[in-house]
């Protein structure tokens, strides 16, 4: 199992921070490398952390930030400090200070690192578990199955072991509150880190009112990572459909011909600007040979799309005219749209191998 660090982000804590601290230390394989960030906490909640000091000056190791800077920069803190003052470590165990992780569980994930895994404790969502707190993690564990084919139950839990060899490339990121911890999940792959998953109790205290999750900024924060995907293919869609009404409106006639050339003229554009995007922001330059792949799927992209949008167009109506072409052509392009999002991920961008 290697030996073990165990890591408490703390924003304002209560008196559970100090049962908890308590229940570390009765456990061996606990109690010997403990650190606590105090993430800029207010003055009136300062007591609890020199509680800790007193009782455990031998035991554990209380840092600060002298102003709250969130979640993941107060682990991205206590990680380093793990790596300088204690480089045996093999794994660093971190969970929430309020209490909502149990010890018990805490064992289990211990009995299942390996020393190179990064292990998740994941818990189990029922219907009485607070709405809010069910159905965010719920869209974001299937918004994250859709966009990166990483297939997790849990993709914010707080309870998790941390493999030292990932800890280098962790102190890259520049998210500081929630969402890193949603990045810490979707760049492991990359990394060469496997996720393991644990099934855990899922404990909410008082409809869990002690959480720091911030709903609307922290929700838009963790989204973001999929804001990108959405956003590339937003522009180049509406510039894409514009362009093909514009040349088809110029040509005057919406025979198949007709409906090729503009599809064809249209997607030569907005596939320079799709490309390009993909390749900096969504993908992040990874992939090798992208261009002639990506060139190769346009083409096909091309024919299929203008093929399918006569197809519509001509399957709704005989007459034709431009605006039934181009309203056939959304609904085309919304199908072709959604698999070639998966031959880019899988085939032109698919990244390489850490």
């Amino acid at each position: 199992m290697g030996e073990f660090g165990v890591l408490i982000p703390a924003l304002n804590p209560d008196e559970k921070l100090g049962r908890l601290i308590d229940e570390l230390i009765r456990e061996p394989i606990l109690n010997e490398n403990i650190i606590i960030v105090d993430d800029g906490s207010s003055p009136e909640h300062q007591h609890y952390f020199n509680d800790i000091r007193a009782r455990y000056a031998d035991e554990v190791v209380v840092l600060k930030h002298e102003q709250n800077q969130g979640k993941g920069a107060a682990l991205k803190y206590g990680l380093s400090y793990f790596r300088e003052w204690y480089p045996q470590i093999e794994g660093v165990i971190t969970l929430d200070a309020d209490g909502q992780h149990a010890i018990s569980d805490v064992l289990k994930l211990t009995k299942a690192f390996n020393g190179k895994d990064l292990v998740i404790g994941s818990r189990q969502f029922s219907k009485d578990i607070p709405f809010r707190s069910r159905f965010g993690n719920v869209l974001t564990n299937k918004l994250t199955h859709f966009f990166t084919g990483l297939d997790i139950s849990d993709t914010q839990t707080g309870l998790r072991i941390v493999p030292s060899i990932y800890e280098p490339v962790l102190q890259t990121f520049p998210e500081n509150h929630f969402e890193f911890e949603f990045k810490m999940l979707l760049k492991a792959k990359d990394s060469g880190i496997e996720i393991k998953e644990v099934p855990i109790q899922t404990i909410y205290i008082d409809d869990n009112a002690s959480s720091h999750f911030r709903v609307i900024a922290d929700s838009i924060s963790i989204y973001a990572q999929f804001m990108k995907f959405i956003f590339s293919g937003i522009v180049s869609f509406l510039l894409d459909i514009s362009l093909f009404a514009i040349f088809l409106q110029l040509m005057g006639t919406e025979s198949l011909s007709s409906v090729m050339w503009a599809t064809i003229a249209a997607r030569l554009i907005s596939g320079v600007v799709n490309y390009g995007l993909n390749r900096q922001v969504v993908f992040e330059k990874q992939g090798d040979n992208t261009l002639m792949k990506y060139c190769i799927l346009m083409v096909v992209q091309m024919i299929c799309s203008g093929a399918l949008t006569y197809l519509i167009a001509h399957t709704i109506s005989q007459s034709g005219n431009v605006a039934l072409a181009t309203g056939a052509k959304l609904i085309g392009d919304g199908i072709l749209c959604l698999l070639s999002f998966q031959v880019q991920k899988h085939v032109v961008f698919k990244r390489r191998s850490a």
